[in-house]
Parts: C-alpha cells; sequence; structure tokens
C-alpha cells in the first residue's frame, strides 16, 4: 500500500503518530543539553612528566623519547608530538576516531607501567590528561580579597585549594576544578652555614632529618585476645614550632635542634604564575563540566550557588571572568528565532498566494511537527543542542517549506478541479503529479 494512501485510509493513526511525536519532540527541546559547539576532537591523550631541575635536552632524551617509542607502538594511533623543556616534557598521543577515549586512556597508563623502570628516578609520577572539549572551562572565577578584608591572595589560595574546591565540586554538573594563579604557600627552612660548621652538619644531614621525620606511617598490630589493634608513626609536622625544635642531630648527650642551625618560616613560593581578574590580582577558579553534560545546566547551577559562595565566605570577593553561557545563549535563540521567523513567513505567504486558512493551518501544524520530529531522533542518536544540529534542523525545514508549499499547491489546484472524483482521489492523484515531476527533474539533471 502507498504511503499517502495508508495516511488518508486511517486518519485517527495519524493523528495518535503526531501527538506523539509533538510530545516526544517538546521533551526533547525542554531536556536536551545545549553546548556551543559539538566535541568534534579526536580521542587525545597528553603525558606529562616533571623532572625538577632538569635541563630541557636532559629531559627530551631521558624521558621524552623513551615516553614517544613506548607510546607510538599503541594501537589506533594517528600521530604523536612531543616538547621538552626545562624540567617538563610533554608527550601526546592523537587515536583515530573510532578509539574509545576510555580505552585510549588505559593503553597509555599500560605503556607508561612497562617504561616506568627505564625513567629517572628523581622525576615526579607522570600525569595523564584527556584532551576533549569537556577539559574546556565552562566558568572561571576570580578570587580576591573583598574591600578590608584581611586575608591575602596566599590565604585564599589555600582556601581555594581546600575548602572552595570541595564546595564547587558539589555542584551538580561540575567534575573538576582547575585552581591556578600563583601565591602558593610553602615552609622555607633557612640554614646558617656558621652554625652549621660550628656543630659539623651538612645542609643534606639536615634535609634527610627532615624528610626522615615528617612521616605517618604504619607501624604493624597489636594481638590482644580480644581483638587487633593497628599501630602507626605520627611525625607530620602540623606547627611550625615542631619543626623547629626538630632533633636534627645528636652529639653525645647534646641533641642539635633546627632552631640551633636555622629557621622555618611559612612563606609564599617564587610566582611562576599570575592572573589579574577585572582588573585586580586575584586566584583563578576553572570549572569543567562532563564529558556528555549539559553546559548550559552545569553554568545555571553554578550562577546559582554563588550567593551561597558569598555568604559562607564573606571575606573573598567572587566575580565571574569567563563566562561561556552569552554566546551559547546568543546563537541558539539567533537560530530559535530565525525558524519560528521561517515558519511564521511560510503561513503567510500561503495564506497571501492561496488565500485560504484551511491550507495555511496545515502548513502551521506540519511544519512545526517535522521540526519536532527531528528533535525526537536527535534525543535518541546522543547528540546535544548546538550550532551544528540547529542549523542542519533549518536546513531541513527549508526543504520541508519547499516541499510544503509545492504540495500544498497542487492539492489546491486539483480540489479547484470539477469532475475529478473524490477527495482521496484528487489528494493521490496530486501526490502521484508532483511524484512524477520530481521524477522528470531527477532524469534531466
Amino acid at each position: 500500500m502507498k504511503p499517502h494512501r495508508f495516511a488518508l485510509e486511517n486518519p485517527w493513526l495519524m493523528l495518535v503518530f503526531a501527538l506523539l511525536t509533538a510530545v516526544l519532540g517538546l521533551q526533547a527541546f525542554f531536556t536536551l543539553p545545549v553546548e556551543y559547539f559539538p566535541d568534534t576532537n579526536p580521542p587525545q591523550v597528553a603525558v606529562v612528566t616533571v623532572e625538577p631541575g632538569a635541563a630541557a635536552a636532559d629531559v627530551g632524551r631521558r624521558i621524552t623519547e623513551i615516553i614517544e617509542k613506548e607510546l607510538s607502538t599503541l594501537p589506533g594511533l594517528k600521530k604523536v608530538s612531543s616538547s621538552s623543556r626545562d624540567a617538563v616534557s610533554a608527550v601526546t598521543c592523537e587515536f583515530f576516531y573510532e578509539k574509545p577515549i576510555g580505552e585510549a586512556v588505559v593503553d597509555v597508563q599500560n605503556a607508561l607501567s612497562r617504561i616506568r623502570a627505564d625513567l629517572p628516578g628523581d622525576i615526579l609520577e607522570p600525569r595523564i590528561y584527556r584532551i576533549t572539549d569537556a577539559t574546556r572551562p565552562i566558568l572561571t572565577l576570580a578570587l580576591s580579597p573583598a574591600p578590608e578584608s584581611p586575608l591575602p591572595l596566599s590565604q585564599i589560595r589555600l582556601l581555594a585549594q581546600n575548602d572552595i574546591q570541595d564546595f564547587l565540586l558539589g555542584i551538580p554538573g561540575v567534575a573538576d576544578v582547575d585552581i591556578f594563579g600563583g601565591n602558593r604557600l610553602e615552609v622555607r627552612v633557612r640554614l646558617d652555614k656558621d652554625r652549621l660548621r660550628a656543630h659539623a652538619l651538612s645542609p643534606e644531614a639536615v634535609v634527610s632529618a627532615i624528610r626522615s621525620h615528617n612521616i605517618t606511617a604504619p607501624a604493624g598490630l597489636i594481638e590482644r585476645h580480644d581483638g587487633e589493634f593497628l599501630v602507626k608513626v605520627l611525625g607530620e609536622f602540623s606547627h611550625l614550632e615542631d619543626l623547629n625544635h626538630l632533633i636534627v642531630a645528636q652529639k653525645g648527650e647534646a641533641a642539635v635542634r633546627l632552631s640551633d642551625v636555622g629557621t622555618a618560616v611559612l612563606d609564599v613560593e617564587a610566582a611562576r604564575s599570575l592572573y589579574h581578574g577585572n582588573g585586580r590580582a586575584a586566584v583563578a577558579v576553572n570549572l569543567l563540566r562532563a564529558e556528555g553534560g549539559d553546559t548550559m545546566a552545569a553554568i545555571d547551577a553554578v550562577k546559582q550557588a554563588l550567593p551561597r559562595m558569598a555568604a559562607r565566605w564573606p571575606s573573598i570577593r567572587i566575580e565571574i571572568t569567563d563566562d561561556q553561557a552569552p554566546l551559547i545563549t546568543r546563537n541558539t535563540r539567533g537560530m530559535r528565532e530565525s525558524l519560528v521567523m521561517a515558519i511564521g513567513l511560510t503561513v503567510l505567504i500561503i495564506f497571501i498566494f492561496l488565500a485560504d486558512l484551511r491550507a495555511s493551518f496545515i502548513s502551521l501544524i506540519s511544519i512545526p511537527l517535522s521540526f519536532l520530529f527531528g528533535l525526537a531522533a536527535l534525543s535518541i542518536t546522543g547528540y546535544t543542542i548546538n550550532i551544528v544540529t540547529l542549523s542542519g534542523l533549518i536546513i531541513a525545514t527549508g526543504m520541508v517549506v519547499d516541499a510544503t508549499v509545492v504540495v500544498l499547491e497542487n492539492i489546491y489546484r486539483h480540489f479547484g478541479r470539477t469532475g475529478s472524483g473524490n477527495a482521496s482521489n484528487r489528494v493521490e492523484g496530486a501526490v502521484g503529479e508532483i511524484l512524477t515531476a520530481i521524477k522528470i527533474g531527477r532524469a534531466h539533471v
């Protein structure tokens, strides 16, 4: 049976299908994640290795070349790029689109474990980063002292790395929080070379004593008739006074403490990065969404939580310095307005040329219904509402507009003829004529 005859003979079934399409399309319209651009980046994994104090040439020879050779054997790999700078090695692997990002990360981790013994022993543990659109921050906050606040930037950085970070990670849609901008606190030990010489000590001996005492480690079990008890050694320093009173050497019955050869102070580490937000020195906080998450929903959730943050930390000025929401909203709103305008102009033109309210009403129903059907299909595929999918829907809607004008004009012309049979035959004749015209056009092409 031909589709148009089946539709004409089962009007109630077509009505149910139209209503179901409308419901599913409206649900997709209000629930689909909204973002500016789809994730078109190929699967990429970066390996960053730090060797403090090493020159760029040594980093490239001892770290980068070893990692690059091992990673170049991974399956599904498209290309490998690397760079070596003083103390830092970066190797980036780009895979083909068919390679899942999770599988690529696992392969890189396994490759690093195979060559870990070949790398220098003084390096920090290599870090693996997934490079996707989710690693682009959706929102950037600038934290600076509020007016008349006694907090320095170093204390704000400490709060950001602990309490504020935990607060932001509890917001729905926020997957990670990246804090940068310098102002890190550090404990500095200043040694007096004359005092060291007087006590016959070297700086290495002091460093070794501090390292051996600043630990918390298990010390075994105590077994009793009523159970077992874990024993651990608590040696981490909680105050500067504890560090200054640390015994670094024993000279007979006399104990040499750190305060005898130097002083431990709390200071700010040398600035290697700076951040200014809205013209003021600040600590930056980048918020990242989860992969496949709703960008706009995450941004709205963070903005709703800002008043609670301001009430909880009144001595900190919290400002938004970078926001993806205006760009996403402006583009999606413009495309939605273009779509509504196209539908309205189509209905108006049909009414002007045909002077028939019924024909205009049919186009007013059929065009939005086709758009809602596209949205319903979009929700099944897992795609999001973005500039690309909206552009495709608008182009498809334009094709529906053209088809609507042609079909309505032919149906209207067949209905205007006399002696053409019943309505079903007249509509079928109009559709057949349209299909014949399409076939003739294809033959000419």
